[in-house]
């Protein structure tokens, strides 16, 4: 099994590569310059419409259409990729029913970032923030699965002078988010400087007859771990750095604000997996924010975390980490803290893409088969 550290660099996912600049004739082009405000509003109108209609493809709302249709401000190459792809959500927002009710509707609202244009491209950034409610919410239950991710999108001018839609790359990194269907992204590997011990213990995703967590015996204040993912789930906290796949990094923080003490601290520490430690960079062990290499630190070296044999036994502030499918490889790709259960649900929280209170019964009936690997902390 190799090492992944969830850090450092982002693949580039999403609905195809942007479209060069147009080239003039002649001397080079001129570089980008700032779009015009009533273009840039233009834009953030056409990406509002796209976004909530990816949003709604999974919903109730979404489900009632045989065939969902893109948003008609788009290039037609994007349209009919977009046509597949929102049929496929829709899909899987039926598959989101039979699993555990699915979602009643989408609330989506954007930020708006840097937007330029150079020749007849425009590129604008911004953040998407949406809601999924869930149905028969009962008190206390997290009402809806939320998630933020950031968008890179491209538009080009047609012959009649109209903005269109050519590309969106959604920042994913190695996370699943409900409405991409985008096999989340292999985390980076290094090579491994000592033996790991044990191989990974697999935890089944079946579904018992009954699912009763306990916690283990601990001085550890697993309340504090998730109100420490419930407060940064979306906003990072500024007292650490962030990864460009931050899943894991994310989870060392909560873990350290419920009790975890760190170990060692050297800068000939950092590559061991029995080492544990946040520092000025580069004194950050690589167990801090490699996804694989944490596993090996929690479960194996300071048996901080026991092995479930059941993600269903997973409680609040447990962590769940995942190679991904459709074909693991032996390379834990992602982390994920439990944030609220009830008797039959658990509901996941974790960065890149940044999504707060997903149902375990929803990531199971997208990501069936990926390799889970559960820990009672």
């Amino acid at each position: 099994m190799h090492r992944a550290a969830c850090a450092v660099v982002v693949a580039a996912l999403g609905l195809g590569a942007a479209p060069s600049a147009l080239a003039a004739d002649g001397p080079a082009a001129a570089g980008p310059a700032p779009l015009p405000a009533a273009d840039a509003a233009a834009l953030h109108k056409i990406a509002e419409n796209y976004l909530q209609r990816r949003a709604d493809t999974v919903t109730a709302t979404g489900r009632t259409a045989l065939a969902p249709e893109p948003p008609q401000a788009a290039t037609a190459e994007l349209g009919s990729r977009l046509a597949t792809e929102f049929r496929q959500l829709a899909a899987q927002g039926r598959a989101y029913e039979k699993a555990s009710g699915g979602y009643t509707r989408a609330e989506v609202k954007l930020t708006p970032g840097e937007a330029t244009v150079a020749g007849g491209t425009a590129t604008v950034r911004l953040t998407e923030d949406t809601r999924l409610l869930y149905p028969d919410v009962k008190a206390g239950e997290p009402d809806a699965e939320e998630y933020a991710v950031e968008h890179t999108l491209t538009f080009t001018r047609d012959a009649a002078g109209r903005w269109l839609l050519a590309a969106d790359r959604p920042d994913l990194g190695t996370g699943d988010v409900t409405t991409y269907l985008e096999t989340p992204a292999e985390g980076s590997t290094e090579p491994d400087s000592e033996d790991k011990g044990a191989p990974a213990v697999r935890a089944s995703p079946a579904r018992p007859a009954e699912q009763a967590p306990q916690k283990a015996a601990a001085s550890y204040n697993y309340s504090k771990m998730v109100a420490y993912a419930n407060k940064y789930w979306k906003h990072p906290n500024n007292d650490y750095r962030t990864y460009g796949n931050d899943c894991t990094n994310f989870i060392s923080q909560a873990m350290y604000a419920g009790g975890w003490k760190p170990v060692g601290g050297s800068l000939l520490d950092r590559r061991k997996n029995s080492k544990w430690f946040y520092g000025p960079q580069p004194w950050t062990s690589y167990t801090w924010a490699g996804a694989e290499n944490w596993y090996f630190f929690a479960q194996v070296h300071s048996k901080r975390t026991k092995p479930l044999r059941n993600i269903w036994a997973l409680g609040t502030a447990d962590v769940l980490q995942a190679d991904w499918g459709p074909r693991p490889n032996n390379n834990i790709d992602h982390s994920m803290i439990v944030t609220a259960i009830t008797r039959t649900e658990r509901y996941l929280t974790y960065h890149t893409g940044n999504t707060h209170n997903r149902k375990l019964s929803n990531l199971l009936a997208k990501r069936p088969d990926a390799w889970y690997y559960a820990h009672r902390t």
